[in-house]
């Protein structure tokens, strides 16, 4: 098995058939075949079911796809790594956040960060904690931003904040004029939560059954604010979002999670990917000194309930 024959196997899987793929590649059919009968010779399985209509990944294939994906990333940032020392930093940096966490430090990193290093191209996007851990673990993202995660053996996790949560009550709402409510008394009321936030509540606290379980922040504000419960959020949520205005937020005491930096363990990080890290780290530093994920400021949009 060599290089060659996964960047063919690559095309191949993802163009759909060897013709195409030959195209693709700029070279015959036949040696697109040829490549891809001693891979599967190597392999000892067939990779590919082959028809009229073109090829389907087999069981087989399907598994290969991800690792060969994941090594030609690995040789593409090796070389990029080795070209920054003679024509500037470049290379693909891939990260997931949180929707909240993500709107507060894309947003003052990405100019200039783009700006100091132009030829590095940025994949970013906002998923729960579930998601950004899964695509760690099949190598299609450098960097994510987790909350609370479950022990992984193959991942790093670095702890950044612990941010606190906060109860999203419409106005005249019997919480409303609480300074804080516990954690605890969220069983005994109708709550607006997500997945990622009911797991790591049921971690600590038992299982919470609520009104409503729902990931999004605009239908869950409208909920609150049309009287279906009180919705469950991050403060950072407050700072970036505008969906929130009118709503009054009041502090979850016990209830404040871990954002963490997560990473492949034992998988070299590119120059590019480490820059954007310290980028982002720096950014995260300035959003806990503006208080966006405590309350050392008083936030925009949703008021401070008490």
């Amino acid at each position: 098995m060599d290089l060659r024959q996964l960047r063919y196997f690559v095309t191949v899987a993802e163009s759909g058939s060897i013709s195409a793929a030959a195209q693709l590649l700029h070279v015959a059919q036949s040696a697109v075949s040829r490549q891809m009968k001693v891979l599967e010779e190597d392999v000892g399985g067939a990779l590919f079911r082959r028809s009229v209509a073109g090829v389907a990944l087999t069981d087989s294939g399907a598994m290969l796809l991800e690792r060969a994906r994941f090594i030609l990333r690995e040789v593409e940032s090796a070389a990029n790594d080795v070209s920054t020392f003679s024509r500037g930093m470049r290379g693909v940096v891939r990260m997931a956040a949180p929707a909240s966490v993500g709107r507060a430090l894309y947003v003052q990193t990405v100019p200039p960060f783009r700006l100091q290093y132009p030829l590095v191209q940025l994949e970013l996007s906002e998923s729960p904690t579930d998601d950004v851990l899964h695509r760690l673990l099949s190598g299609s993202l450098d960097l994510g931003i987790v909350s609370d995660p479950p022990a992984q053996d193959t991942l790093t996790f670095e702890p950044l904040i612990r941010e606190e949560t906060v109860l999203l009550c419409a106005p005249g709402s019997p919480l409303a004029r609480r300074r804080s409510v516990a954690a605890t008394r969220l069983r005994a009321e109708s709550i607006i939560i997500s997945a990622g936030l009911r797991r790591i509540y049921a971690d600590r606290y038992g299982d919470l059954r609520p009104a409503v379980q729902i990931d999004g922040i605009g239908a869950s504000a409208r909920l609150a604010m049309a009287g279906a419960g009180y919705a469950v959020f991050p403060r950072s949520t407050i700072s970036t979002s505008d969906v929130l205005t009118n709503l009054v937020a009041v502090p979850i005491e016990g209830f404040d999670i871990m954002r963490m930096m997560a990473t492949a363990r034992g998988r070299p990080a590119s120059l590019a990917v480490r820059a954007f890290r310290a980028a982002i780290e720096a950014q995260f530093a300035h959003c806990v000194q503006d208080g966006v994920f405590t309350r050392r400021t008083r936030a925009r949009g949703a008021r401070t309930g008490g």
